[in-house]
């Protein structure tokens, strides 16, 4: 190898090596919707998918059986099928929504079938009286009314920022069902959530 090469196979190697770390390293301001990596301006969210386990959270316990203690429920029902309600507004249309959701836990006792109810709102008092209310008014005997004090929602489960309700429905399997709804629920969207408990039934 002649002596006036060296320097010419040096630049080749360097540019090969720069070109190699680049390709490497993802872009996340260009990571389109369907991508797996985080939101960079949400660093602490990771998106769940259908057939992925849901994460543990603590909620603060207003109607159920630990009602004024924070707790996990997705921890209490382990693998059993859920349904999770997770609402920034408490209104008709989910008071109708849990209503029904709960007559279906009470028909589906032999399949485990398990529910709960999240309102994200900082301040548990302000909400409390309406929970309590609905559950005396709907005679809610199966579903935990709760809050967890963040808005956007629990890390990990990549809430719709504009979804007034978002449906999760799990089991041992994972995810079945993640439903964003942005608007008030009508009585046949509430129906068909309903209708959805049959994916998860063991």
């Amino acid at each position: 190898m002649r002596p006036q090469q060296l320097p010419f196979l040096f630049s080749l190697c360097a540019a090969i090596s720069l070109g190699c770390t680049n390709a490497s390293t993802p872009d996340l301001g260009k990571a389109d919707n369907n991508s797996d990596l985080p939101n960079p301006t949400l660093s602490h969210v990771v998106t769940r998918h259908l057939g992925e386990q849901p994460g543990a959270f603590e909620v603060e316990d207003v109607t159920g059986p630990a009602a004024g203690e924070s707790l996990c429920y997705r921890c209490r029902y382990s693998g059993r099928p859920t349904v999770v309600i997770f609402t920034r507004e408490v209104n008709d249309s989910v008071s109708s929504l849990v209503q029904q959701i709960d007559h279906q836990v009470e028909k589906n006792i032999d399949k485990k079938l398990s529910a709960f109810m999240v309102v994200l709102e900082k301040d548990t008092a302000k909400v409390e009286p309406e929970l309590k209310r609905i559950q005396a008014s709907q005679e809610i005997r199966n579903t935990p009314l709760t809050v967890y004090h963040d808005p956007e929602g629990p890390a990990g489960y990549s809430l719709s920022p504009d979804a007034k309700i978002q449906v999760m429905m799990w089991n041992k399997e994972g995810i079945k069902v993640n439903e964003p709804i942005r608007g008030d629920l009508s009585p046949e969207e509430i129906s068909q959530l309903v209708a959805q408990t049959n994916t998860i039934l063991n």
